[in-house]
């Protein structure tokens, strides 16, 4: 077992930490659930997918919760890696409603989600956790974040629900509380001005590890 402590976070030096330390077989799991984030809506880079699937491969978590899963860019992989060690769920959190997705937002955002075929994307991620046979490991949860019910002792979390402010806000204090002492918090987009204060409680509550750049700006955290 490796401890998280000694990972080098740092993007690069974590490239280089997986190549040096990865079994084949990990390296296997990991191409086959790259081709897999090929055909799914969203936008998790390689980079996150990479960090994600190293934790579970090194920590092994029981529980791993997702808050905003989209088309299942990043919980497609987290399931899969899960999958590879036989044990494990992830319980995957979204409306998938157009209501619920322009909430707190106006101009450009409110458009966007608010043309989205919210419906034809719950299908469409439905349909490729049959396919790739990892319906063992997901458990869907068609809810707002406010409305699902609470998961408790969570290993791993990762929040990418609605940011507006009080929907960022709102995600980090339900659900950061039920991670256990010691898992790993995952919150993406920390650079936005209305993930400011959802960023500002994490680092108050939990221990900030480090925050990876690349195609967006995201965080890991360690629970209190």
């Amino acid at each position: 077992m490796i401890d998280l402590a000694d990972i080098p976070w740092e993007t690069s030096s974590h490239y280089e930490y997986s190549i040096q330390t990865d079994y084949s077989k990990q390296k296997q799991i990991k191409e086959q659930a790259y081709r897999m984030m090929d055909k799914l809506e969203g936008w998790c880079s390689r980079t996150k997918a990479m960090v994600l699937m190293d934790i579970i491969f090194n920590h092994r978590p029981k529980v791993v919760v997702e808050v905003g899963v989209y088309g299942g860019k990043s919980l497609i992989p987290v399931a899969y890696a899960l999958k590879s060690l036989g044990e494990g769920i992830v319980y995957g959190i979204d409306p998938w409603k157009i209501t619920d997705s322009v909430v707190g937002f106006d101009g450009a955002n409110y458009d966007w989600w608010g043309m989205l075929d919210h419906e034809m994307i719950y299908k469409g991620f439905i349909k490729k956790v049959r396919e790739f046979q990892l319906g063992q490991y997901v458990k869907v949860i068609r809810s707002t974040s406010a409305e699902a019910p609470p998961i408790y002792d969570i290993d791993l979390i990762h929040i990418d629900g609605n940011h507006s402010e009080d929907s960022a806000y709102f995600d980090v204090q339900k659900w950061v509380p039920l991670v256990r002492d010691g898992g790993i918090i995952i919150f993406d987009d920390v650079d936005w001005a209305t993930t400011r204060n959802a960023v500002s409680w994490l680092d108050e509550h939990c221990y900030r590890v480090t925050t990876f750049q690349g195609d967006n700006v995201w965080g890991l955290w360690i629970k209190k």
